[in-house]
């Protein structure tokens, strides 16, 4: 881990919240709707709540952006520590790839980052201090039994991921660590995974008032 400046160590703990890290630290000012399910996302984290929040974007929301940069600020925060998140895409190429290659942009730019460390290992894995994101591949024929969130499971693009491959082999990855597990995606018909995970989120919101669904429209 690289040794911290001065001025950077009286200003980190101020840096560490989530908006301004983003626009401070990254140079990206946040959209509303990004801090809401953001903060969201990171209250069940800290928590350790093992909620399921379910966000449904368009196309050109910043919907990749906010994952990175929460990607990048969890990181930054669970350094310290052996921490794990787990990021699922439909397929490796391309949008395992252009995950982990929106991430990588992200680390090499932000400020915090810079100060602390990052690299790359394995062709998959980045790595802050002891904290990892793992980029995995939900394709039929992607070998991923056995991986574990400890803090984070993000399935992107849920709406493309087969049901079937995520109950056996992606699931299990939070069951014994109750990690929080966030179902990002494009709003296409109700068969999905992501229309099945939306539907039961939006019963547990039903009973006890918490919200765990953010669903915007191109108009809004």
């Amino acid at each position: 881990m690289k040794k911290r400046s001065p001025n950077i160590d009286r200003l980190f703990e101020k840096l560490l919240v989530f908006p301004v890290f983003c626009e401070v630290a990254s140079g990206l000012p946040l959209r509303s709707y990004q801090q809401e399910a953001g903060a969201a996302i990171l209250e069940s984290i800290e928590g350790r709540l093992g909620m399921t929040l379910v966000v449904i974007l368009p196309r050109q929301s910043g919907k990749n952006e906010l994952q990175a940069q929460l990607e990048s600020y969890l990181l930054a925060c669970m350094h310290k520590e052996e921490s794990e998140i787990i990021k699922i895409s439909p397929t490796f190429k391309p949008q395992t790839v252009n995950a982990m290659q929106r991430l990588e942009r992200v680390l090499e730019r932000n400020a915090v980052i810079q100060q602390i460390g990052w690299k790359k290992e394995s062709g998959y894995v980045y790595r802050v201090g002891k904290a990892r994101v793992i980029f995995l591949s939900a394709a039929p024929n992607a070998n991923i039994v056995g991986a574990t969130a400890s803090h984070l499971l993000e399935v992107d693009e849920a709406q493309d991921v087969d049901i079937a491959k995520f109950d056996k082999e992606i699931a299990p990855m939070a069951a014994s660590t109750n990690a929080t597990r966030v179902f990002w995606g494009t709003a296409w018909t109700s068969q999905t995974l992501l229309a099945r995970e939306y539907r039961a989120a939006l019963a547990a919101e039903k009973k006890d008032g918490i919200r765990r669904t953010w669903r915007l429209t191109a108009d809004e």
